[in-house]
């Protein structure tokens, strides 16, 4: 047990030690405020269109995920079950795949048994974009298509999130 603890402290830079040293996952709000940036991306499905613009003019929730992520994992079998609800309060969900192919996408939503459509930015472009630092992350934008909120998590009184504060 000596010789484990005087390793660590020895080597400061062990796998260990790095991992206590890494950054919490941080929200950067420097979007808050702003008009949500847009790209064009190809969905699941196959169609390229502009990521914002499938807003269609309403609130949305734009929410970057993957299929590796255990949080991603539980926020979009929320989604999935309560998405007739979103729509009907006027919500869109919009989901973007960080890093991932369409196939991958596709093949995670039909074994989850999954009606969802996703996004799919195999580079992670849009990450840099909206300066995330980590996944699940959640952006609030209203119907003018302003960013009013950034989260990592699903809040339960996310209507709330949709006005400028």
């Amino acid at each position: 047990m000596r010789l484990i603890l005087i390793i660590l402290f020895l080597f400061p830079t062990s796998p260990i030690w790095a991992m206590s040293q890494l950054p919490k996952h941080t929200i950067d709000s420097s979007l808050v405020g702003k008009a949500a940036p847009d790209v064009v991306l190809t969905t699941s499905e196959g169609n390229t269109t502009s990521v914002i613009g499938a807003r269609q003019g309403q609130k949305a929730i734009l929410v970057f995920w993957a299929t590796w992520c255990p949080h991603c994992y539980e926020d979009l079998g929320s989604i999935n079950e309560n998405l007739a609800s979103l729509e009907q309060k006027g919500i869109k969900i919009i989901l973007v795949n960080a890093g991932e192919t369409s196939v991958v996408v596709k093949n995670y939503f039909i074994k989850r048994q999954m009606k969802l459509i996703s996004f799919v930015d195999e580079d992670s472009y849009m990450l840099g974009l909206y300066h995330l630092n980590g996944i699940p992350t959640l952006i609030f934008i209203d119907s003018k298509g302003i960013v009013r909120h950034v989260t990592h998590e699903f809040p339960s009184d996310f209507e709330n999130y949709f006005s400028s504060k």
